[in-house]
Formats: C-alpha cells, sequence, structure tokens
C-alpha cells in the first residue's frame, strides 16, 4: 500500500466566529489546496496517545516503546504520518487546510503531528466576536465569550512569542473586509502559494458562512453590533478582555462608553498584533 502525506498542511486558526471558515474557503479557491469540515478530533486524540504511551512504558525495558527510546513526541509524530496520510488520500493529494476554531489552543500539539505545519491566524475585533458567540448555535455567556476571545489572543501571542513563532501569520478579519486582494496575497505568499483572484471574489461576492445574523449581507460584516451592550456589559468586556484588546492594536473608540467615559481611548496603531513581525509586514 502506498501513501502520500502533505509536507506542510495548513491550519487556518483564531477565535469561533473571527472568520476562519471564510479564510479556509477563500484559500481553498487555489486549485492546490483542498479543505473539509472541522475535525475536532486531533486533541482528544493526542490525549488518547499520551495514556497510550504511558500504559506502554509502565514496565521499562519489558515493554517495546520503552525498550527502542519511543519518546512520546516522536510516537506522536508517526502517528501524525497515518492521519496525515488520510487527509491527503481525501484531498486527492491536494495540500490540505484545516480550520478547527479550538485548535487555536492547541498549535503546539499540532506541531507534534505536523511538524512543518503553517498556520493562519484570525484575528477580529473581540467585541464583535463576543456579540456573534452571545447569537450563535448553543449561545454562551457574555462573560464566556470574553473570556473565549481573550484566551485565542494570548495562546496566539504566545506562540508567536516562541521558538515556531515564524510558521504563523495574523490576518486581521478587518482588512480580509476592506482589502480583500491585498490581505489575502498576504497570506498566500506566507504559505509558499500562487494569490487566487477567485478567492478575492469569495470573499467579497459569496453570501456569510455560518453567520450568527443570516440576513447579513457581505457589506455588513463590519457593522458594530456591541451598541446595545449595557454598561455592566461593556465593563465585563474590559475587565476581562480588554488589555488584549488594545495589545492586539485594537481601539474602544469615542463611541465605546455610555453615559460618559469609562476608560481613555488608546491609539494602538503602532502596536504590533499577534503574528506580526517586521518580516511579516506586506
Amino acid at each position: 500500500m502506498k501513501v502520500s502525506v502533505c509536507d506542510s498542511p495548513i491550519f487556518v486558526v483564531g477565535a469561533p466566529r473571527s472568520g476562519t471558515s471564510m479564510m479556509q474557503w477563500a484559500l481553498c479557491q487555489n486549485p492546490g489546496l483542498w479543505g473539509g469540515p472541522e475535525s475536532d478530533f486531533l486533541v482528544p486524540l493526542h490525549r488518547a496517545i499520551a495514556e497510550v504511551h504511558e500504559f506502554g512504558t509502565s514496565r521499562g525495558d519489558f515493554h517495546w516503546l520503552s525498550q527502542k527510546n519511543v519518546e512520546l513526541r516522536e510516537f506522536a509524530r508517526f502517528i501524525g504520518l497515518g492521519v496525515n496520510a488520510l487527509y491527503c488520500e481525501r484531498s486527492g493529494g491536494k495540500r490540505w487546510v484545516e480550520q478547527t476554531p479550538q485548535y487555536t489552543l492547541h498549535m503546539h500539539t499540532m506541531l507534534e503531528f505536523f511538524p512543518d505545519a503553517r498556520f493562519v491566524y484570525m484575528l477580529r475585533d473581540g467585541r464583535q466576536v463576543v456579540e456573534s458567540l452571545r447569537n450563535f448555535v448553543n449561545p454562551m455567556k457574555h462573560d464566556e465569550a470574553c473570556a473565549t476571545w481573550a484566551q485565542s489572543v494570548a495562546a496566539a501571542r504566545k506562540f508567536c512569542d516562541g521558538p515556531d513563532g515564524g510558521k504563523l501569520v495574523t490576518v486581521r478579519y478587518e482588512a480580509v473586509i476592506t482589502d480583500t486582494a491585498a490581505e489575502l496575497a498576504k497570506a498566500f505568499k506566507f504559505l509558499g502559494e500562487a494569490p487566487a483572484q477567485s478567492g478575492v471574489d469569495f470573499i467579497r461576492n459569496a453570501k456569510p458562512i455560518n453567520s450568527s445574523f443570516p440576513a447579513e449581507v457581505s457589506r455588513d460584516k463590519l457593522t458594530p453590533r456591541w451598541h446595545d451592550w449595557t454598561q455592566e456589559q461593556r465593563r465585563v468586556f474590559e475587565d476581562v478582555a480588554g488589555e488584549p484588546f488594545v495589545e492586539a492594536g485594537y481601539e474602544l473608540g469615542p463611541d465605546w462608553a455610555k453615559d460618559g467615559n469609562m476608560t481613555e481611548v488608546v491609539d494602538a496603531s503602532a502596536l504590533t498584533s499577534p503574528g506580526i513581525s517586521a518580516k511579516d509586514e506586506p
């Protein structure tokens, strides 16, 4: 049985409701790329592998894994080759593009399976993400949604500050909508793939994917949806997500506070967002 594997699979990551599906579909307009639904199984698979490895080394040299000095990372890498081959069988040999938001918190785990993987991190205004999470299937509570976005930003920043940071590029959702061709070109260049005009057309013309607001059209994607938040909801967002919000380069803006300023508006235009370094700038 002959199998093939993808040398550098692609993971589109980001907080839920940040445009990961949109980006995956746009990238896959390139005829050499292929994508499918969210997988969700890779994190529990890694946990199971860790349990199997622990069991398979519990008797020292009486166990094959121990005697042959098979560490967990090597064990996971070879199992990852099998998963990779399965993806490639389904993709017809094309480079595959995975998008599962929860993998944002587990990018190093993905690298244990696929050491040469690349990550496209979708960064979106946290307020828009929170409002979308509050209105999607199985709606989140406000504080949970704020924490979900903040955790995603923190995970991306931590990854970018580590030794594998060069394997990730940050793409801002807002820039994808307002300057689609340039932002997609940046992503394709990072991935070593040719830009696809059909990807630009897809973002500009396709109906929103899995939208929390089904009636919206493309031009509505940047419409602020948090204006009806109460003062308490705004305070919760600031307490839970305010710091990563500013660090990511966003501003609360003069229309954020109701009945007087709740916080100073910070000019974050010069700040570096997660995954962006001088070498990544277009």
